[in-house]
């Protein structure tokens, strides 16, 4: 499958160039089944409307030599700029080891006094079009979780029946959005999310069984940003989303539903607005978290098919973690910057803290910490002696005060009431106080009520080493 892979990273190279324009743009994937002499082949054509190509792209790009035995390792590129008065072609040869030896110029076309710019690569491969097809589609649709401004994406299929006749078939198509004052990255990652574990995962229509409405999501985001060299700034944005249907048990879910209510989390990894298997420092990143901190005990986590896939231990039922994770630089280039994997690995942790603290604000009660839920152990028990000293006074302004602290109206109170209000304070109490203590920044920190020792600053505070370099590739699928 290195032609698929190859045109990951040619649709990642086209979302770069329409970054660039800073324009509304559109990026099309088309594959067209051919016949050549008996032999049936998929061309694979990639276009976009961003700014012209550099070339320089075409003379980085990786694969695989195995994929050679199926391709013949040619591109054929068509690009200009908005300044240009001609429109270039050429042929990439990715068999060549010599970067400068991979570009062959054709002869080029006039515009003929028309404005445009954009890209178009195009190749042919032995490959099944209904595989690729398939993979483009899925990369595509994860894709489009990340909802970029001013770029609309469309997939088209093109195949002959068995009477010769032509099938043109649009397999996936998105609106062009502009961005809003609101609409930051990180909050078009969120919506994106929502709307992929509202589908469960799978990109079907939204399952009204589950998710008639957004109330059982609970949505938590972090961004860390921290300059590299001269305007380059590496962000990392992570979004966490704890879908939890408690009004749906196992005994009335359907079989399609089943797949919500798993124990595993995928890890959505996305590098310059494209998905990719997740990276060695997100790997170590999400491994040096300590989720006891937030109530989570990872069971298992494994390399499944380029994907990181965590196995939690101790999930109520009904409930699912997902988690999205996207690292891109400010400075839009092309190709993209290598990134130091220790400054990464640090914005990773800090980003992925960020939106699990971001999750405890936003809901009292949502990742409980070990110690916290230790502590609501002894809540029946307190609530039990308390209720019974309160019940037992002869004294009745304290029984008055007692109830007025409780917000309870004195009179004919039954001891399993009283019980349940005192136990529901305490949970509360407990609840409320499970948080990160206030930064260095404050003058005093505020008592906790129940102390922990496991409360500190973060460890992505450390120092890092800028000059340590990530040896994988940009694109490694």
């Amino acid at each position: 499958m290195e032609v698929t892979n190859l045109s990951k990273q040619l649709i990642s190279l086209a979302v770069q160039r329409c970054r660039l324009s800073g324009d509304p743009c559109r990026i099309s994937v088309f594959l067209r089944q051919i016949t050549v002499s008996d032999s049936v082949f998929t061309q694979i054509s990639i276009s976009d409307t961003g700014v012209g190509s550099c070339l320089k792209e075409f003379q980085e790009l990786k694969i695989g030599y195995n994929g050679f035995a199926e391709w013949d390792g040619m591109l054929s590129v068509t690009t200009t700029s908005l300044g240009d008065s001609e429109i270039f072609h050429y042929k990439v040869n990715l068999k060549e080891n010599a970067p400068n030896k991979r570009l062959i110029k054709l002869p080029s076309s006039p515009k003929k006094n028309a404005v445009f710019s954009g890209t178009e690569v195009s190749t042919s491969s032995a490959e099944d079009m209904e595989l690729l097809l398939a993979d483009m589609s899925s990369f595509l649709r994860k894709m489009i979780i990340l909802k970029m401004h001013n770029i609309a994406i469309e997939l088209v299929a093109e195949s002959r029946d068995e009477h010769g006749l032509q099938h043109e078939k649009v397999v996936l198509a998105t609106e062009l959005t502009l961005p809003s004052p609101k609409s930051s990255n990180v909050l078009q990652l969120a919506s994106g999310l929502e709307d992929y574990v509202c589908k469960h995962r799978n990109f079907n229509e939204k399952c009204q069984s589950c998710f008639s409405s957004r109330d059982n999501l609970k949505v938590g985001n972090g961004q860390a940003c921290r300059q590299k060299h001269g305007n380059d700034a590496l962000t990392v944005e992570v979004v966490i989303i704890i879908s939890d249907n408690e009004l749906l048990g196992p005994s009335n879910s359907s079989p399609s539903c089943l797949k919500a209510f798993e124990s595993k989390t995928e890890v959505l990894y996305y590098r310059e607005f494209s998905p990719c298997s997740v990276h060695q420092s997100a790997v170590k990143a999400l491994g040096s978290i300590k989720w006891n901190k937030y109530g989570l005990t990872p069971r298992s986590i494994s390399d499944e098919e380029n994907s990181l896939v965590f196995e939690w231990e101790n999930l109520p039922p009904n409930t699912h973690i997902d988690i999205a994770l996207h690292s891109y630089d400010k400075q839009v280039t092309v190709p993209p910057l290598r990134q130091g994997i220790q400054l990464e690995t640090k914005l990773v942790k800090e980003a992925i803290s960020l939106a699990l603290d971001d999750l405890k604000e936003r809901y009292t009660g949502a990742l409980l910490s070990d110690h916290a839920l230790k502590i609501h152990n002894y809540a029946p028990d307190l609530a039990r002696s308390i209720s019974g000293l309160i019940l037992s006074s002869n004294d009745p302004n304290f029984r008055d005060e007692c109830f007025s602290l409780l917000g309870m109206q004195i009179g004919n109170v039954e001891g399993e009431l009283l019980e349940k209000c005192i136990k529901g304070k305490i949970i509360s109490a407990i609840d409320m106080n499970d948080r990160k203590p206030p930064g260095l920044g404050c003058k005093a920190a505020v008592p906790f009520l129940f102390g922990d020792d496991h409360f500190q600053e973060p460890e992505y505070m450390d120092e890092y080493d800028e000059g340590e370099e990530d040896s994988c590739n940009l694109m490694d699928f």
